[in-house]
C-alpha cells in the first residue's frame, strides 16, 4: 500500500514538472502601436523526446514548451535576452526586435534558432 502511494505521488510530481504552457509573467506592452508580434516554436525532434522546453525572457522563466508547440506574444520594440533550455541545453541569444514586425523563430534543442520569418527574408536578401 506504502509504496503504491509512494509511486504515485512520483509520477504525479514527474507529470507535474513536465506541465507545459506559460509558467511567467510576459514584459507588459507599452507602446501597442509599435509592439511587435513574437512567435516561438520547438520542433518536433526527437531530442528532449520527454523534456520541456523551458523559456526565458530577460532571465526571467516565461514558457514551457513540449513538442511541436508554438507560443505567441506582443512584445515592445528594443533588445532582450532569450534563453531557452532542454535538459542539460542551455542556449542563449540576443535579439533586437524592430518595431511593428511579425517574427517566428523555431528553437531546437543543439542551440540553433531558425528564423521563418517575411521580415528576415526581406531585410538581408536571404532567399
Amino acid at each position: 500500500m506504502i509504496r503504491t502511494a509512494i509511486l504515485l505521488l512520483a509520477v504525479a510530481l514527474t507529470v507535474a514538472g513536465c506541465a507545459t504552457g506559460q509558467t511567467g509573467p510576459l514584459p507588459a506592452v507599452t507602446r501597442p502601436n509599435e509592439a511587435s508580434n513574437m512567435t516561438l516554436y520547438r520542433d518536433g525532434s526527437l531530442v528532449g523526446l520527454f523534456s520541456v522546453m523551458t523559456l526565458r525572457l530577460d532571465g526571467r522563466e516565461v514558457y514551457r514548451l513540449g513538442r511541436n508547440q508554438a507560443f505567441s506574444f506582443r512584445i515592445d520594440p528594443g533588445e532582450y535576452l532569450f534563453d531557452f533550455s532542454i535538459g542539460l541545453n542551455e542556449c542563449r541569444r540576443s535579439y533586437y526586435v524592430k518595431p511593428g514586425r511579425s517574427y517566428r523563430f523555431r528553437l531546437v534543442p543543439n542551440c540553433m534558432v531558425v528564423e521563418d520569418s517575411p521580415n528576415y527574408y526581406q531585410e538581408s536578401g536571404n532567399f
